[in-house]
């Protein structure tokens, strides 16, 4: 291991940030500081995501992370930062101090008991481009790009049985190399409880999309809905309405089921709408089909996973996307975990004009060891 790529991780770990996002319930109200820090090995047998001559390594991961912020009954301020530093056995040029990080505030304040109003802020970078594709799964090589959003919103709560949403989320994707994207998104939406067991939705959303130097795309959205609760342990949820896009129409829908069981959940998932690929001018028509499972067979520990297959097209060309998961975390102290997952995508297609249409198969599977600490400041 090269000495240079270990002082540069060294270096970063004393700096205040944070890798890993803990995920500690507070009960209590003031001031709280929780640092975490976990160490992975991981086997990634297409680096590039390359559909030919795939590289693969083992890449050592090591990633602190630091959560703070404020909590009371009407107020919550919460601050977070991560980054993972990166060691490769095979491809030491490839060494990282951050190879990703992201860091978020989030605020919420409740003025009545009827008005909440938040905002968050957040910021992501990574060598991997497909990690902020998550509409469409594609993946784009390995290259730097960047995630810059912020989304304040309000809910107001009219009567017991309706409540009425707003918000505005700004993003700027940005991909070295690539076109960057500036998308203005409105959201609207009233719910309406009908039944005991029926709740009826709306919902309006207008979408601004622009490419830098190509062009823009505008989009509006008007959908009904209804969640329907079965049984106690069983709930379906649909949504369907047109979406208008320069001129086009094209239904936006989403449809879901959850069933409850004693010792996990069952999920089914459907979904059709308008997504945005990084580094690429233009917008996509996405469906997604996907199914979770969740057991717990210990209290300590929970298995999930499930298959998802994503099918996106633009102009007359089409991607396909197969993804599998399968993760499973064992909690050997209350703030020591054992998290083990293994990930496999297979795309076929691509929607860059200069793109070729070989199949990119991937296969990752990671282990790692995962700390927290109770707040510091209790």
């Amino acid at each position: 291991m090269h000495l240079a790529a270990w002082r540069g991780i060294v270096l970063a770990l004393v700096l205040p940030v944070g890798a890993f996002t803990p995920t500690v319930v507070l009960a209590q109200t003031g001031f709280y500081l929780i640092p975490a820090f976990s160490a992975a090995e991981v086997y990634d047998d297409n680096l590039f995501a390359a559909p030919s001559h795939r590289e693969a390594d083992f890449i050592s991961r090591l990633s602190p992370g630091i959560q703070a912020g404020y909590r009371t009954a009407p107020l919550t301020l919460e601050g977070r930062y991560s980054f993972d530093a990166e060691i490769y056995a095979r491809h030491p040029e490839l060494n990282d101090a951050q190879v990703r990080q992201a860091t978020s505030i989030d605020f919420r304040y409740l003025p009545t008991r009827a008005v909440t109003l938040s905002a968050g802020v957040a910021y992501s970078e990574t060598h991997v481009p497909r990690e902020l594709n998550v509409e469409t799964g594609l993946a784009t090589g390995r290259v730097r790009a960047y995630r810059l959003s912020f989304s304040p919103s309000i809910a107001y709560r009219f009567d017991p049985r309706t409540a009425g949403t707003g918000g505005y989320t700004f993003t700027k994707d940005e991909v070295a190399g690539g076109i960057s994207t500036l998308t203005h998104t409105l959201n609207l939406g009233l719910d309406r409880r009908i039944t005991a067991r029926d709740i009826g939705h709306f919902t309006y959303q207008l979408r601004r999309s622009i490419f830098e130097e190509v062009n823009t795309t505008t989009s509006q959205a008007f959908t009904l809905g209804w969640t329907r609760e079965v049984t106690p342990r069983t709930s379906l949820t649909l949504r369907a309405g047109p979406r208008f896009t320069g001129g086009s129409t094209d239904p936006e829908l989403s449809a879901s089921i959850r069933q409850r069981l004693e010792q996990g959940d069952l999920s089914l998932t459907y979904s059709r709408s308008q997504a945005a690929v990084l580094g690429q001018a233009g917008t996509t028509i996405t469906d997604s089909w996907s199914a979770m499972a969740t057991y717990r067979p210990l209290r300590s520990l929970e298995i999930r996973g499930g298959p998802s297959f994503l099918r996106s097209t633009r102009t007359g060309t089409v991607a396909e996307v197969l993804r599998g998961n399968l993760d499973a975390s064992y909690a050997i102290t209350p703030w020591l975990a054992l998290v083990g997952s293994y990930q496999f995508s297979l795309q076929q297609g691509r929607l860059d004009p200069g793109g070729r249409g070989e199949d990119i198969l991937q296969n990752v599977f990671l282990l790692r060891l995962v700390a927290t600490s109770p707040s510091l400041l209790e």
